[in-house]
């Protein structure tokens, strides 16, 4: 190349050159825009080419092997290639746009199995083309069949003059968020879709949650499930109650799936961290606008539920808890989070401490009565931060309940299975791979395990738990 081309070719500004043996990248790319001058496109033959100019494109034709083809082209290690080739074909073509112009920027656009003998060329970014589209059209085919699904569950309910959306009989902040969700997704107001619940709200921050919001939740008894004209549950299961249902018309929820019952819609996810990710999901699905007061509420219960991502999170939940952060009232959720710790808490956490139990990896220890039984767990989270601690179990007595809340590190045997082995067949119990708890009545206690005194109970606590995790299935990844 004579001097003064060289001068020219480095004078001018970065160009595209789009390599491809038929017009497909120019299919893909039209809308574009373009920056700078058009690109120009090497074809594999006239045809090609002459498709192109049609459209008033700059193309060029010949065999995508052939160096003459590039230097026609004048490529030069300026330039930006974005080349398309077959895995049996991207390395020669590669090689020889790499011996025309050395140390071009090439982004490769592979259709099927990359080679495994590619070399690693410092210049070259790979993409391979159907993971790259996968990646697109995934989530907009996971979308259009929640928007489906929500137009069924909208259909399903839509000739309901009152439907009852039933929380668990505590309802925690995931409940009460996946609730509001759901009535904003029917297109229900208060009235004709109220909050409804068989116990009432005991911790600090669900109440406090309760009123920075509004919310109302209506405590009911099965009785009063005949003043609705349908039932939908969220975050929770029919098998969960302990007395039994009308028929059920909706389940949303992210627990492990229980089985003996029934309902015309239902979506459990048991991979997800938070059901307020679920109910996310369809709002934007629906393109249902997601009112402040919504989405603080769903991004309180997916942060709640998942402590702030760390337990149980998913790429899903993140996608939700990072949409939802642009919507949410941070001045409200800080209200929220910051509820009032009772003075009687703190002896009561320094008598357990004092009387704490540790066999291997586990800490034990016993609250006795307790004001609230949201201590319970909260104390089971702050054992967990015990240096060399992997499990942490914390009972105590609420009224006439003994209360155990277990906390792991996430990736030891599951909480759950762990908890209902040891617990299962005295009361409820249950849980995540993370978290778990049972709640046992002590009257059941004392007939079939014995004494509620601290000594003793602490040691069948002990007992009952370390049995379980031995027996326990391992881990999975």
């Amino acid at each position: 190349m004579p001097p003064s081309t060289r001068v020219l070719l480095e004078d001018r500004p970065m160009r595209r050159v789009i390599v491809c043996p038929t017009d497909f990248l120019f299919q893909l790319f039209q809308g574009f825009p373009n920056q700078g001058e058009a690109p120009l496109f090497l074809v594999g033959d006239a045809t090609t080419r002459g498709r192109l100019a049609r459209h008033d494109v700059q193309a060029l034709a010949g065999p995508l092997e052939d160096p003459a083809l590039y230097r026609r082209a004048h490529l030069a290690p300026q330039d930006l290639v974005v080349l398309m080739a077959g895995p049996r074909s991207c390395r020669r073509i590669l090689e020889t746009i790499l011996s025309v112009a050395p140390g071009v920027p090439v982004l490769l656009l592979i259709h099927g199995t990359p080679p495994r003998t590619l070399p690693a060329y410092p210049s070259v970014t790979t993409l391979v083309l159907s993971r790259l589209v996968s990646e697109v059209l995934a989530p907009e085919l996971h979308r259009a069949g929640l928007r489906l699904r929500a137009e069924q569950l909208r259909q399903l309910l839509g000739d309901k003059e009152r439907i009852g959306i039933l929380l668990q009989n505590d309802p925690d902040p995931d409940a009460l968020a996946s609730g509001l969700a759901l009535r904003a997704l029917v297109g229900r107001t208060k009235p004709s879709a109220p909050l409804i619940t068989f116990g009432r709200i005991t911790r600090p921050e669900n109440l406090a949650m309760v009123e920075a919001l509004e919310l109302e939740v209506e405590r009911i008894t099965t009785a009063d499930l005949a003043r609705f004209d349908a039932l939908a549950l969220v975050d929770v299961q029919p098998t969960f109650f302990e007395v039994p249902l009308p028929e059920v018309a909706v389940v949303v929820d992210h627990h492990p799936e229980t089985k003996g019952w029934r309902a015309a819609f239902r979506d459990v996810r048991p991979t997800y961290g938070a059901t307020a990710t679920i109910l996310t999901e369809y709002l934007r699905a629906a393109d249902v606008k997601i009112t402040e007061r919504v989405a603080t509420a769903l991004f309180y219960g997916i942060k709640a539920d998942t402590l702030h991502l760390e337990r149980g999170g998913t790429r899903a939940d993140l996608e939700a808890f990072t949409y939802l952060y642009e919507l949410a009232n941070h001045n409200v959720l800080r209200r929220i989070e910051r509820p009032e710790l009772p003075l009687d808490a703190l002896d009561a956490l320094g008598d357990a401490l004092v009387h704490r139990v540790i066999i291997g990896n586990a800490l034990f220890a016993h609250l006795g009565p307790v004001s609230r039984p949201d201590l319970i767990p909260q104390f089971a989270d702050l054992c967990l931060q015990v240096k060399g601690i992997e499990w942490s179990v914390v009972s105590g007595f609420a009224g006439s309940e003994l209360h155990i809340s277990v906390r792991n590190v996430g990736y030891v045997k599951a909480a759950g299975d762990v908890v209902r082995e040891a617990f299962g067949l005295l009361g409820s119990a249950g849980g995540h791979r993370s978290a778990a708890k049972a709640v046992i009545p002590l009257r059941e206690w004392t007939a079939r395990v014995g004494s509620v005194e601290p000594v003793a109970l602490r040691q069948a606590i002990v007992d009952r738990f370390v049995r379980a995790l031995e027996g326990a299935a391992p881990a999975r990844g």
